[in-house]
Formats: structure tokens, sequence, C-alpha cells
């Protein structure tokens, strides 16, 4: 973890210099600022994103902003425009993470200035698709209109072409969050989002994309059905999210295919299964401290709050125990 968050593999670990070696060319002055420099922080920033999929946001958030502090010192340094650009880049791409962790750490002045930062860093780089992605992590504390609006925001820093894992991504949102409103065109968003998906290298377009595998745009098909009440898709999309959770899958993606499938289950009429899915989600989100986790049980919540069974109300008690120790509004 700690190699992934600096942006190593553990060949290059082993093939760096003695640590006096390293004090000792520090210590002879300041060095040029060279492509492997900026490789290595370009790395670092990616490490953190694929890091946050896996780790409470506390356990990253004071390496990322000393990352953060890194790239500053740099960019105020005075670099070579060619490389000033791609500093601001990075560092907007790594802004726009800290915004989203201190969302997920309840610091929400802290998110508003990350934010900002994030906002300068696109204007300065030439890479305004960082404000997209702002823009649908933005989406996910809120719900219904406003979501909507937030990730139709995000789809205007989108460019004619390319960037097509972005484009998934806010195209199966904007699924997710009409279908919680009821509106049919969900389903025909969510098609789009996966031609989007078919023509996208998601490793190879933005630090933040990373994500977007075939098992997250399963969850994406789960969560959209679920909330249009279509039970024969709900059925086929909860065995294909299943089947793309391996032993080693992130919690914070486990928390949200459970909730999901506990809420059809809830639906459907079958209580004990749906109590279930909901303790294995709750567990999930417990273990990841996982705000997001917990506002997608939010749903699953006020089903159980109609159910007279002891397992429900128990469950039911524990979410609601747990969202006060987050300092979560009451679902």
């Amino acid at each position: 973890m700690l190699l992934l968050a600096v942006g190593m593999t553990a060949e290059t670990a082993a093939s760096m210099a003695d640590p006096w070696e390293r004090l000792s060319r520090a210590l002879r002055g300041p060095q040029a600022l060279d492509e492997e420099t900026i490789e290595r922080l370009e790395a670092r920033t990616i490490g953190f994103h694929r890091l946050e999929y896996v780790l409470p946001a506390r356990a990253i958030y004071q390496g990322l902003t000393t990352h953060i502090n890194e790239l500053s010192t740099l960019l105020q340094s005075g670099p070579p425009e060619r490389y000033r650009r791609r500093l601001a880049a990075t560092a907007g791409e790594a802004a726009t993470l800290a915004s989203w962790i201190a969302w997920d750490l309840n610091q929400p002045a802290q998110a508003a200035s990350f934010e900002r930062v994030a906002a300068l860093a696109a204007k300065e780089s030439g890479h305004h698709i960082i404000q997209a992605c702002t823009y649908a992590y933005r989406s996910y504390a809120v719900a219904g209109p406003e979501a909507v609006e937030y990730i139709r925001r995000a789809q205007q820093f989108l460019p004619a072409k390319g960037d097509d894992a972005t484009r998934a991504w806010l195209l199966a949102r904007e699924a997710e969050e009409l279908a919680a409103l009821g509106d049919g065109h969900a389903a025909e968003l969510l098609q789009r989002a996966e031609e989007a998906h078919t023509r996208a290298r998601p490793h190879r377009e933005r630090a933040w994309t990373r994500f977007l595998d075939p098992g997250r745009m399963a969850a994406f098909q789960l969560s959209t059905y679920v909330r249009l009440g279509d039970e024969q898709r709900v059925a086929e999309a909860s065995q294909a999210a299943l089947a793309a959770l391996g032993p080693d899958e992130d919690q914070k993606r486990v928390s949200v295919v459970y909730a999901d499938i506990a809420q059809a289950q809830l639906q459907l009429g079958d209580v004990t299964e749906g109590v279930a899915y909901a303790r294995r989600a709750l567990e999930a989100a417990q273990r990841t401290e996982s705000t997001w986790g917990m506002q997608h049980l939010t749903k699953v919540e006020k089903a159980l709050a109609a159910r007279p069974d002891k397992a429900a109300r128990e469950l039911l008690g524990d979410l609601r125990a747990n969202r006060r120790a987050l300092g979560l509004s009451p679902a």
C-alpha cells in the first residue's frame, strides 16, 4: 500500500539509491526538475486515487495533503512551462481527490477549499476536465435534482471526443439519479454509459478513472434498475455485480453493491435476504469508515423502518447508531 501511495512498483523500490546517497545529493543543492520527477509525482497522484478505493479516508488524507504541499512548492519554484502545466494538472487531480476525502471526513470547509484549488489548477493546466471530476464527486454528497444538476455541470467540461471513461461515469451517475426520481429516461442513459465504457481505457485516461472496471459498471446497472423497480433486470444485474466482486474486492464497492441488493430484496418482500445483505453492506461500510457506503444505505433504512421483524429492528438500530457515530444526518 505504501509503495502504491508513492506511485512505485516493488522493482523501482528495490533499485532506489541508499538513503545516504539521497541525502548527499540533497545537501549538494537543488536539482533541476526533470521528466523522471514529473512522472513520479503523476504516478503518486494516481496511487492516491487507487488507495481511496480500499482504505478509510483518514488513512490517506495526511499523506495526500503532504503530496499536494510538495506539488505547491515545485509550482512556486518557477518550473519551465512544459513542466508547469503537467504539475498543475496533477495538482488538480490530487486536489479534487482531497476535496472528496475531506467531505468523507465531514470537513466541509476543507472540501470547499480543495474544490477551489482544483478549479484553479484546471484553468492553469488547460485540463478543464478536472472540474468534471470535482462536480461528479460533489453529486454523491446530495440527492435528487441537485445531484442531477451537479452531474450535468460536470458533463459541460467533457471534450467533444475522448475521455470516454469519465463520460461513461457521468452518464451512469445521471442514470442512477434519474432512476431515483422515477425518470424512465435513465435506462437510455445507462445504455449510453455502457457504450462509452466499451470505448474507454480507464487505466490510461485520468487518475480518477482507474476505478471504472466492468465490476463498477455492473454496480451502476444494479443501482439504476433497483431504483427503476425493474425486477427482471435487477435479478440479472445482481448476479453480474456479485460475480464481479472478487475475494480481494474493495470494501467500499462491496458496501454499495450489497446495499442495492438489500433494497431490491426488501422491495420484493424477501425480508430475510434483504436484512442479510444490508448487514453485509453495513459491515463493509464500517470497515472502510465509508460515508458514501452509509449514504447508500439510506433507502434500506427507510424500508426497514416499516418492518416489525426483530432482525430488521436490530439492524435498523445498528444503522442509525453508525450514522450518528459518523456525524451523518438521519436517513
